[in-house]
């Protein structure tokens, strides 16, 4: 995450004790918001399988419960950022839980699925407007010496959404609250969200970049001059000729489509081919991302500035041996595969991801001119999602297609097992064309995108 120098907006009339508990309630708003959207889109992978069995999902129709999601957002989301320059960052923030919130009550309301992957595909744009406004209030709400701390206590809320999703999910299904069964995954975001909209209005300040325009021709004129000097379009044609970035970015994709087939298959085969409750799979899922969690951080911090592209090899060949692991275990074991004989393979392939994944943000950003590394890094991230939806959208594919030819479970995982190696094979060969030797990396590239989103999830 990047924040800019600038002082906080307090107002001198206001007791420091009163504006820091003004500033308190507002930084939790802002960050609940966020883990609302990563929680919100990890734990219906969980419930898939259930809302598959309920409203008779199709084959064709059911990756885009989640995929409609990863695209809205991914589209919105550079859109969002620059709408809130010049509409101001709480009403766009508020315009975004508002839609979250209403997107929640037709999901969990919904008759059929494609009412269903509609909502999805709202909650999807709205978590985009408000997630993206994140970092730029943090930056109104806080002075320059504590932005680092609010950095901190971000990055640490991204990893508990992304990690514990499935396990809130997991657990409202098994509770099956007032009878809502999947349902509740979507409605408990309605609470949420009200108590959102009301502390945003009471807490948060309004902040706008420029001037709001008034005519047509004035939005034009400032969008364009916000372009030049915020970090030029959104897509520099130009970025593509930086040969770690054009690299970063085909490995980004390679990561999403990865990440959009084999969680989705993996749910699947764990609930509806195992017949492991929601729990028991979460539980698995959360030692898969605590894998990930602990080998990021090596890789990060101590690994990738060493060895350089060695370490983002080694993550590669890690994740290999995992697949390998795993596709052996789910043809010898079949359905009688228990969650500890799993567990070596698990920490495989989060750990191999943990490896490589981590250091991206640096090889994106590191050649980058800083006058465009808001740009490359906003791109990066949009990539990473759009590898996400084309993933989900090969699942009918590589894992439902075989079920449906009448293959056991077990086979049909691992020929998604077999599309998941060649995936990470073709990462392997990428990592080559980056530099050698670790001295080429800078040693302070940013760790996040410059728009203040991770660039990987």
């Amino acid at each position: 995450m990047r924040f800019t120098s600038r002082p906080a907006p307090v107002d001198p009339s206001v007791p420091k004790p009163e504006a820091d508990r003004i500033r308190g309630w507002a930084t939790a708003v802002v960050m609940a918001a966020s883990l609302m959207d990563l929680v919100d889109l990890t734990m219906v992978n969980v419930a898939l399988p259930t809302i598959r069995t309920d409203l008779d999902v199709p084959h064709a129709v059911l990756p885009w419960i989640t995929g409609g999601y990863a695209l809205a957002f991914a589209v919105v989301l550079g859109p969002g950022t620059r709408l809130g320059r010049v509409h101001g960052r709480r009403r766009l923030f508020l315009v975004g839980i508002g839609a979250f919130t209403v997107a929640s009550v037709l999901g969990g309301i919904a008759p059929s699925p494609e009412t269903l992957v509609a909502a999805r595909s709202v909650q999807g744009a709205a978590a985009a407007l408000m997630v993206s406004q994140v970092p730029h209030i943090l930056e109104a709400l806080f002075p320059t010496d504590r932005l680092g701390r609010a950095a901190a206590l971000f990055g640490a809320v991204i990893g508990l959404g992304s990690v514990t999703g499935p396990l809130v999910g997991a657990v409202l299904l098994e509770s099956d609250l007032f009878g809502l069964g999947w349902r509740s995954v979507l409605l408990i975001n309605v609470p949420i969200g009200l108590a959102g909209l009301v502390l945003g209005r009471l807490c948060i300040v309004e902040r706008q970049d420029h001037p709001r325009p008034v005519t047509a021709t004035a939005v034009v004129r400032q969008t364009r001059a916000d372009s030049c000097r915020r970090g030029g379009p959104a897509v520099v044609r130009s970025l593509f000729g930086i040969r770690s970035y054009a690299v970063g970015i085909g490995i980004e994709l390679i990561y999403g489509t990865f990440g959009g087939i084999y969680f989705l298959a993996w749910c699947f085969h764990m609930q509806a081919g195992l017949g492991w409750s929601p729990v028991r799979a979460a539980v698995c899922m959360l030692l898969f991302g605590a894998a990930v969690a602990v080998c990021a951080g090596l890789s990060r911090d101590a690994l990738f500035p060493r060895y350089g592209r060695k370490a983002l090899q080694a993550g590669v060949v890690t994740q290999v041996v995992g697949v390998l692991v795993y596709g052996w275990q789910t043809q010898h074991y079949g359905t009688a595969i228990q969650s500890w004989q799993i567990l070596p393979a698990l920490a495989l392939l989060g750990g191999g991801m943990g490896l490589t994944v981590a250091p991206l943000p640096t090889v994106l950003l590191a050649d980058v001119s800083r006058e465009h590394q808001r740009s490359a890094a906003g791109l990066g991230t949009t990539t990473y999602q759009l590898g996400a939806v084309l993933g989900m959208s090969l699942v009918p594919v590589v894992f439902l297609g075989p079920l449906d030819a009448g293959h056991p479970v077990s086979a049909a995982f691992s020929h998604t097992l077999r599309w998941i190696a060649g995936l990470l094979a073709a990462a392997f060969l990428l990592t080559f064309v980056l530099p050698r030797h670790p001295r080429r990396w800078p040693s302070d590239a940013s760790r996040t995108g410059a728009d203040g989103t991770s660039t990987t999830v």
